[in-house]
């Protein structure tokens, strides 16, 4: 499983696993297998030290994207698609968490894509 963050140019962050969409050699688009948004609120808690430092808190929430389709694998045209990278470990285990899946000791280094090629209909 390689989990990636996905950032679409409409600017929704997504998790999923991700793999590339391969067709004559040329990268098409991204498959994603049970992609989830992220949603972050951020807040600021304010100490009592006249530091002026505060410290930075962000909570985070996962909902399944495209909630009212039964399909849980999407093509997304690579025109579409600003970015993808790698999550920090304790989002990708949020996500594991959520989808029922396990985090295998090589997943917390930096994989690439996995190219899926298309055989054309």
């Amino acid at each position: 499983m390689s989990v990636k963050l996905v950032i679409l140019k409409s600017e929704e962050i997504l998790i999923a696993d991700a793999k590339e969409v391969v067709s004559e050699g040329t990268v098409r688009g991204i498959l994603l297998s049970k992609p989830h948004t992220i949603n972050t609120l951020e807040k600021t808690v304010l100490t009592e030290s006249d530091s002026g430092n505060s410290n930075y808190e962000i909570d985070i929430s996962l909902k399944p994207w495209l909630i009212l389709s039964k399909d849980d694998e999407f093509i997304v045209s690579s025109d579409y698609v600003a970015t993808v990278c790698e999550p920090i470990i304790s989002v990708k285990e949020m996500y594991l968490n959520k989808i029922g899946g396990t985090m295998e000791v090589n997943e917390e280094e930096d994989t690439p894509l996995s190219p899926t090629e298309v055989v054309n209909g």
